[in-house]
């Protein structure tokens, strides 16, 4: 009998310390299903993105402006994926990742007297400062031969490196001045920028704006991997 009453004891302290360890492990096997059901559910939701959410905004705000409402679509896209809430690592908001220092030459220029920066949140505002601001870009390297790949460059990674890629033949001829880029990303994010334009011009109307054979290179125009979901978005600092 005090065997059994031994038995019993021993039972119980094992008991006692075995069921925390179950609660545990449960716990972390709940946690981890969790986790794999949202990433399944976000790999899921990710190709149902509504990709003409924000033309009639393209549209609207490129008509006053010297850029295709393609070109816009494409920097929102790839800057952003479309998400006016986003923020960027370094202060960035809104659907064209615009800083507080590209935003308020907008603003000053507008005489928004009442703008902050958190008003980037809001789609419309994001996208006519982001717009101002990328034409302002065009119209600096507008005497080069591709300006838009210099104002693209310098949108991603602001003027100063911009500057070091011109160095001698980078100053003229703007394939040079990719090669001469050293920030891998930017120049992802250049010629992914291009490519989007390419492939979003077919959503909106043909006009005196339309990138094909303008905007884009012909090189990339015929590019046989055209992608609307390139793998990174480049953003080694901002204007």
């Amino acid at each position: 009998m005090p065997l059994v009453n031994k038995g019993l004891e021993w039972l119980l302290i094992g008991l006692q310390w075995s069921l925390p360890m179950m609660r545990s492990f449960f716990i972390w096997a709940g946690l981890s299903l969790l986790v794999s059901v949202v990433a399944i559910w976000a790999r899921w939701r990710a190709p149902m993105i509504d990709m003409g959410r924000y033309d009639t905004l393209f549209e609207e705000v490129a008509a006053p402006s010297p850029l295709h409402p393609a070109l816009i679509k494409a920097v929102a896209w790839q800057e952003s994926r479309f998400d006016a809430g986003a923020r960027g690592g370094v202060g960035e908001l809104g659907l064209m990742q615009l800083t507080d220092m590209a935003a308020y030459e907008w603003a000053d220029h507008h005489g928004q007297v009442a703008f902050k920066p958190e008003h980037l949140l809001n789609a419309r505002t994001n996208v006519m400062a982001g717009t101002f601001y990328l034409a302002k870009l065009v119209k600096r390297y507008q005497d080069l031969d591709r300006p838009l790949i210099y104002a693209l460059a310098d949108y991603n990674a602001g003027r100063k490196p911009v500057l070091g890629w011109m160095e001698g033949g980078g100053a003229t001829n703007s394939q040079v001045f990719l090669e001469q880029m050293d920030y891998p990303s930017t120049h992802q994010y250049v010629l992914s920028v291009l490519q989007y334009a390419e492939d979003f011009r077919y959503d909106f109307e043909p006009g005196p704006q339309d990138p094909a054979g303008q905007m884009v290179p012909e090189e990339l125009r015929e590019s046989p991997n055209s992608d609307r979901n390139p793998t990174a978005q480049g953003d080694e600092s901002k204007p």
